[in-house]
């Protein structure tokens, strides 16, 4: 909650004084990298919201807790952004057709330059951050931080080159205005699927089932499991899998052996919020889909 804070914290910074400063100072280059650090606060308010509303127990009208608020606050938030960049898509490529294109100013450059150094270093906060509490959300913050610090780089190549080469070179910050603004009109696009790909409960990548799902057959007394599945809640997962036990087991046994599974699954990954287990005798594995301990079992 701090480093997702202090993030926030230093995107709201950014983007008020880099759009702001580009506008007074007419680069377009500068205004994209702006908007760039508005998209960022995209996923600091669905890390934020995922945090702190998801600590509310379920009620009647959300028995299932309220952990999908963070998709949609971030689906909210990607239509801003897909907005924002629509209106500067539109006018850096007026201001490029333009007879004389307004040259950037050098208090362009300079908040450039503080962007440039501001995200590398906090690139590197996040990322220590994320190796000590093992948090797969900070390292993907992390990294969205250094894609920041090459955005305010090429903002800041461009920006010096049209001040070094005068008007003749002007263009160079209206090009890089264009691009940035297509790169976050992307970037916006992406994260406005991906919420709805979330609230849609569509089944995580293959990798992050298979990584949640090596934990079952582990646990001694595990026979077999199937119709494992999991979807996404927000920054988090919920799993629900069908545990196959030997049948001569009594429930009090199978039901411990269940338990273990679960807070298996839960140890090894913080980012589990909710694993259901439900428990079959092992004289179902003749059932198609069936995980079993036997080598080569589909």
């Amino acid at each position: 909650m701090t480093v997702t804070r202090r993030s926030l914290a230093l995107n709201v910074v950014l983007a008020v004084v880099k759009t702001s400063v580009g506008q007074a100072a007419h680069s377009q280059a500068l205004v994209a990298d702006g908007l760039h650090s508005l998209a960022d606060l995209a996923g600091d308010i669905a890390a934020l919201l995922g945090l702190s509303i998801a600590a509310k127990p379920g009620d009647d009208d959300h028995p299932y807790g309220h952990h999908k608020f963070a998709s949609l606050a971030t689906l909210f938030v990607a239509a801003l952004v897909l907005s924002f960049c629509t209106l500067l898509i539109i006018k850096s490529a007026s201001s490029l057709l333009a007879p004389a294109p307004a040259m950037p100013g050098w208090p362009a450059l300079a908040v450039a330059v503080v962007s440039l150094f501001a995200k590398e270093g906090f690139y590197h906060y996040a990322s220590r951050q994320a190796r000590r509490l093992k948090s797969r959300v900070l390292a993907a913050g992390a990294l969205d931080h250094r894609a920041d610090a090459f955005a305010s780089l090429l903002a800041t190549a461009a920006i010096l080159a049209a001040l070094l080469g005068g008007p003749a070179w002007a263009f160079l910050d209206k090009v890089a205005g264009l691009a940035l603004g297509g790169y976050l009109a992307l970037n916006g696009a992406n994260l406005m699927l991906q919420s709805c790909a979330d609230l849609l409960d569509t089944a995580p990548r293959r990798e992050i089932i298979n990584d949640l799902r090596e934990h079952v057959l582990a646990v001694p007394g595990t026979v077999a499991y199937h119709n494992f599945r999991a979807r996404r809640v927000g920054d988090l997962y919920e799993v629900d899998l069908h545990l196959q036990v030997d049948e001569h087991l009594s429930v009090e046994a199978g039901h411990d052996i269940a338990g273990r599974v679960k807070r298996a699954i839960l140890a090894k990954h913080p980012e589990v919020v909710e694993v259901l287990v439900h428990l079959e005798p092992a004289s179902a594995l003749r059932d198609t889909g069936v995980h079993d301990r036997r080598a080569g079992s589909a």
